[in-house]
């Protein structure tokens, strides 16, 4: 009896204690119910379909809020969190539509076509729109260290006349993933506390620049948060905007432990300055679509369950939601991101990337899922930035698309515009990694690439860091846009000179890739640099006067064996040795022991390094002076003997014969610049030892004033 009442106490107390879940689920569009929806309450285990009135019903006997999933193909997943216990639960499921996007990975992925137009996505190549990217180190505190891992830079911002960055940092690690080997190969990592990635166990860091190339770096901005958070584990890839007098971060966060399934969500704080302090939002703004089943028998990222011979492999970023870029957008706030799918395949050699829109009315949202999802057919790390009413973006790795620019006018259906590469131009996935583009206050109606103009990538460093581990360590770099069409510029004369500034070339070429510029020099703000062994210039001048021409070069080189070569319409003209000043940047004037005769029309320069050096030098301009009169002219002299100066070349002196009294002498640069003066006899000697190798006049006038001019040699 006493057992009896136990249990029928046991029961009414069950009962009353239980909680009820239910509601009705209906169509978007036309109000009907849905019958058939996958319904999950997570935090008991239970699943559901609803009935043919679009209703569902749980009865929980666990206490608290709780989290429900909606699934139907077709249709949108949906999800709920913190529900209370209700009767009236009403849930609303969009149909999905398909994005242009879609449209084309339909065509790729059609079994019929055996890849065929997956490996010929038929890019275009429009000038309009096709960019190229040059990377440059950073100095300061983010120079290359194998000790320190920075990654992911987000984009750039102005404030107060600095610029902002944030990133991913953590201590250099030994790294599980890459002692795997092939990223694309099948992988189980583990259920592990050991370091998995170079993002494992990451913070989010920040720097400033005054000059976007030397960088301090100020410190954490976003830590991960204390054990059981959703941060716990890791916090990385940020995203940076800027709204209202107010700042936020958005990025990536994992949760301890990370194994293969773990799950990716995106987290979101506020600051009301970009040096912080940041607000955390307390749950995730985005996570994935839970509507894949893993397969319960491994533990592998790539096994899911198979239900009427169909892997349930759930939407395309069932698995994880990473890389989120925040963007202001037709009075919305779109936040793009990338998907990863529970089961992924490799198709076509590639892995399956693609991404994602979420959309909201509030900055810290909620996000709806867009019904155009995916978006793209490929894109790794996720760079947008606005053009013309529209969104551009650049698709950097993974997928059928490598390598394109695109454009959607609504900001979700893209089209492929142009192409994208790096500093060599060769392949179509060079693109510098993880781009975090400078976002200017304005943007362009008529260019497209103004939006993409310059900012912080990432590189890898696969070889074993300073401190001995292994697996691979990033660094930050800075990308500047290439203009494959540079403006050409024609140097006019102007007066008796020809000044051609060197960082207006017209078109630039070489044989050594050093990585850091494409093949060729680099302009910079002063001149050209970057230059390697071979590495030329060319320019366009207008020559107005015919006559025989000084050169001369502001030059500056750290080197021994340094030289520099002037070609005129391909043929070469001058070839001078560069001093070594010990610095790249320490400019010289440095005359050419040639003269150049020019005649009147248009011409072409190339300017070459020409020393074996693989370095050369950095030059700021270069100048062609014609000579005066005065040392082309002979005037009357009144001497009968030819006046011979002797040794010519000289390095120590000269001797002037065929004078037959004393006369003036003055020694002259070819820029005109009087060296010496005094009297000489004939059979006498000018000390010109001191003088720097290069070629000169000597003037003689005798007390009558008539003039006669020489050139000799100073070697």
């Amino acid at each position: 009896m006493k057992n009896l009442l136990f249990l029928v106490h046991l029961f009414v107390g069950a009962a009353l204690f239980a909680q009820n879940f239910s509601g009705t689920i209906t169509d978007s569009e036309t109000g009907n119910p849905l019958s058939d929806v996958e319904v999950t309450l997570l935090e008991d285990n239970l699943n559901i379909s609803t009935t043919s009135n679009g209703q569902f019903s749980f009865n929980s006997s666990i206490a608290g809020n709780k989290t429900l999933y909606f699934n139907k193909e077709g249709y949108v997943f949906e999800d709920i969190y913190n529900q209370t216990p209700s009767t009236t639960i009403e849930v609303v499921l969009r149909a999905k539509k398909i994005s242009a996007a879609t449209v084309r990975w339909n065509r790729y992925t059609d079994p019929t076509d055996n890849c065929n137009s997956y490996n010929n996505p038929q890019i275009p190549d429009n000038e309009l729109w096709n960019v190229r990217f040059d990377e440059t180190p950073l100095t300061g505190d983010l120079a290359a260290n194998s000790l320190i891992t920075r990654r992911d830079p987000s984009s750039v911002i102005k404030y107060n006349d600095k610029y902002y960055v944030w990133y991913t940092r953590k201590l250099t690690q030994t790294s599980n993933y890459f002692n795997t080997g092939d990223p694309k190969k099948p992988t189980d990592l583990g259920d592990t506390d050991a370091n998995v990635f170079p993002w494992d166990y990451s913070d989010v860091y920040y720097a400033t620049s005054t000059d976007g190339f030397d960088w301090k770096e100020e410190g954490p901005a976003v830590e991960r948060g204390p054990a059981g958070s959703f941060d716990d584990r890791s916090v990385f890839t940020p995203e940076v905007f800027a709204h209202n007098d107010k700042f936020y971060l958005v990025y990536q966060v994992v949760k301890s432990p990370y194994i293969e399934r773990v799950k990716n969500n995106v987290a979101m704080a506020v600051a009301d300055s970009p040096n912080g302090p940041w607000r955390k939002l307390a749950e995730p703004i985005l996570r994935p679509s839970h509507n894949g089943i893993w397969d319960p028998n491994t533990k592998r990222r790539q096994d899911v369950l198979t239900r009427n011979g169909k892997k349930v492999k759930g939407d395309f970023d069932s698995h994880k939601v990473h890389d989120p870029c925040l963007m202001f957008y037709k009075d919305k706030f779109y936040l793009y991101y990338k998907g990863e799918r529970m089961g992924e395949e490799i198709i076509c050699g590639e892995r399956e990337i693609r991404w994602g829109v979420a959309i909201a009315d509030n900055i810290e949202g909620p996000y709806v899922k867009s019904e155009y999802n995916p978006i793209t057919n490929t894109g790794h790390e996720v760079s947008v930035w606005n053009y013309n009413d529209g969104i551009a973006i650049i698709q950097k790795l993974d997928g059928p698309e490598i390598g394109s620019i695109q454009f959607a006018p609504d900001g979700v259906n893209f089209e492929m515009m142009g192409t994208a590469s790096g500093t060599s131009g060769r392949e179509k996935n060079e693109v510098p990694d993880a781009l975090g583009i400078f976002r200017p206050e304005t943007i362009s109606t008529t260019d497209p690439k103004f939006g993409v103009s310059w900012g912080l990538s990432h590189h890898l460093d696969f070889s074993t860091a300073a401190n001995g581990a292994r697996g691979g360590w990033m660094y930050l770099r800075r990308f500047d846009l290439i203009n494959k069409n540079r403006q050409k510029t024609v140097f006019v004369q102007s007066g008796d000179e020809l000044v051609i500034e060197a960082e207006k070339f017209n078109n630039t070429d070489g044989d050594f890739d050093d990585e850091k510029v494409p093949l060729g020099v680099n302009e910079s703000n002063i001149g050209i640099n970057y230059v390697n062994a071979a590495d030329s210039a060319e320019y366009e001048i207008e020559v107005t006067e015919a006559g025989s021409y000084s050169l001369s070069y502001l030059i500056s080189a750290p080197g021994d064996n340094a030289a520099v070569q002037l070609l005129l319409n391909g043929t070469v003209v001058a070839d001078d040795q560069v001093p070594n000043n010990g610095s790249f940047d320490n400019y010289e004037a440095v005359s050419s022991t040639s003269v150049v005769e020019l005649s009147v029309g248009v011409h072409t320069l190339t300017v070459v390094a020409s020393g074996s050096d693989t370095w050369q030098w950095n030059l700021d301009k270069f100048t062609l002076k014609k000579e005066s009169s005065l040392s082309v002219t002979d005037n009357q002299f009144d001497i009968d003997t030819k006046v011979v100066i002797y040794p010519n070349p000289a390095s120590e002196q000269i001797t002037i014969q065929g004078i037959d009294k004393a006369v003036e002498y003055t020694v002259v640069d070819l820029k005109g610049a009087i060296l010496k003066e005094g009297i000489v006899e004939s059979g006498s000697s000018i000390d010109v030892k001191e003088l720097p190798a290069n070629a000169y006049l000597l003037i003689l006038k005798n007390f009558s004033n008539s003039v006669k001019s020489s050139l000799f040699i100073k070697e």
